[in-house]
């Protein structure tokens, strides 16, 4: 399940279990929401679950396309989790996006949030 909410401009997302279709059947207009209404990009805090599983074969797809569409959107993405698999995932993909990632573990949070907003203001 995937659960969005957003904060004076930052988009806080959790991810839990297995994300499916319905899950960006709803996280896709609300992004595209709150990205034609904050002005410059959007950062966000990404935080996984520990029984985080990944996606279904076309959530991954969709989820593929959705970062290539919003490329221009995405300010500093902030990925929360305790695996060093997800560490090494978030350094693997950085290089890919326009936008900034960093890794942080649980206990890092309020830094992870923190570094997130912060960079609306280095653009």
């Amino acid at each position: 399940m995937l659960t969005a909410i957003e904060d004076s401009g930052l988009l806080l997302v959790r991810a839990d279990g297995t994300l499916s279709d319905s899950d960006y059947d709803r996280f896709v207009p609300f992004f595209e929401r709150v990205a034609a209404r904050v002005p410059g990009t959007v950062p966000m805090l990404i935080e996984l679950a520990p029984d985080f599983s990944g996606w279904d074969m076309g959530g991954l797809w969709r989820d593929l396309k959705f970062d290539a569409k919003h490329k221009d959107s995405f300010g500093r993405i902030a990925m929360v989790a305790d695996s060093s698999w997800e560490e090494w995932g978030t350094k693997l993909f950085d290089p890919l996006f326009r936008a900034e990632m960093r890794f942080f573990t649980p206990v890092e949070r309020v830094a992870a949030e923190s570094w997130a907003r912060d960079g609306r203001n280095a653009s």
